[in-house]
């Protein structure tokens, strides 16, 4: 996930994982930030971490990827829109795959690109997977310090939290 800010972008290590395996031309600072201090492993202890870049052509870069699902975009959506979201990916996806399916094989080789395609539509629908568990509560990470948490009780927390559900149980037994 990318998360556009004025000045900024912050993305997820998951995402400049998956970036530095796909067929992009990676801007050589985004790689140095990222990549350039040797060996970097990124796990299930650390994906989900953002990294913040600030340069100009890279907060451009980061904007047209249409792959990287983008926090502003998605925020604010029900569950029922992330999955109507994702099931369009899914759709266009599978156009993709269908279309080169049906290719002689010299036409696959000369659009092997179709492929890679998939791949980042793929991407695309686990992001905005992980996206709703962590709008539901089931993925906890942190979010860049200053950004508005989704829309949705479940990432809610401390005080607040506990008022509003002594509030539904009041609710609950008057209504008996």
């Amino acid at each position: 996930m990318k998360i556009i800010t004025d000045n900024v972008v912050y993305v997820q290590k998951n995402d400049l994982a998956y970036l530095s395996r796909s067929e992009e031309h990676i801007p050589a600072s985004i790689f140095m930030k990222a990549f350039g201090d040797g060996i970097v492993i990124i796990d299930d202890s650390n994906r989900y971490e953002f990294m913040k870049f600030s340069a100009p052509e890279e907060i451009e870069f980061f904007e047209n990827l249409d792959w990287m699902v983008d926090y502003s975009e998605v925020k604010d959506l029900s569950d029922e829109e992330i999955m109507a979201l994702a099931q369009m990916v899914c759709e266009e996806r599978n156009i993709i795959a269908q279309q080169f399916n049906s290719m002689s094989s010299e036409e696959k080789k000369e659009n092997v690109s179709m492929c890679f395609r998939c791949e980042l539509l793929d991407f695309k629908m686990y992001s905005l997977r992980d996206f709703l568990w962590f709008k539901k509560g089931h993925l906890k990470f942190d979010l860049p310090e200053g950004l508005e948490l989704p829309d949705g009780e479940q990432q809610r927390g401390g005080f607040g939290k506990l008022i509003r559900s002594m509030l539904n149980k009041g609710k609950k037994i008057k209504g008996k």
